[in-house]
């Protein structure tokens, strides 16, 4: 088969060469297309965790009241007392970004960790023991304890995003 001829019998360039950039863009574009990786939306699919990681380790709080000499674990049918104080020690399976807010009855919350003037949450490694303890108040109502949980600093006191993975205590008074 014959090239086509231009009048001065040349074969015509620019026309292979649009039509060869009209194909390269073409595959291109459906390149962009299929190779496009599948992002899940947080409201259908929220954080589970690390891949392959334990749920008996996931990440929380385990704690602990003080009342006198006695020193037990929080469980869901402990009842606190005025003058109860809790601890707190970290679990999980690796390390974490935390904060840990606290609300004693009608009290206002407040952030336990990190300290006031920490203006990002630190980083805290499993078996870890939190410096703060929150003494119980004699007001009455219930003791809530969340705990906030990520991968990467966040600012204290913003609420939890979808990054993020919030565990709540609700621990009842008398």
């Amino acid at each position: 088969m014959t090239e086509p001829q231009r009048s001065g019998g040349r074969p015509r360039w620019g026309l292979r060469a649009l039509v060869l950039a009209g194909i390269l863009a073409a595959s291109y574009g459906l390149a962009v297309l299929v190779a496009r990786p599948h992002v899940p939306d947080p409201a259908t699919n929220p954080y589970t965790g690390k891949r392959g990681a334990s749920l008996a380790k996931s990440a929380g709080l385990l704690i602990r009241y003080r009342r006198g000499e006695e020193v037990r674990a929080v469980n869901p049918q402990t009842v606190l007392r005025a003058g109860d104080v809790l601890d707190f020690t970290v679990r999980g399976d690796g390390p974490a970004y935390l904060e840990v807010r606290f609300k004693d009855g009608a009290s206002p919350p407040q952030t336990l960790f990190p300290t006031a003037g920490t203006p990002t949450t630190p980083a805290v490694a499993p078996g870890q023991e939190l410096p703060s303890v929150a003494p119980i108040g004699p007001s009455a109502g219930k003791v809530v304890v969340t705990a906030i949980f990520s991968d990467r600093p966040r600012p204290v006191g913003v609420p939890a995003d979808a990054e993020s993975r919030p565990t709540t205590a609700v621990i009842s008074k008398e």
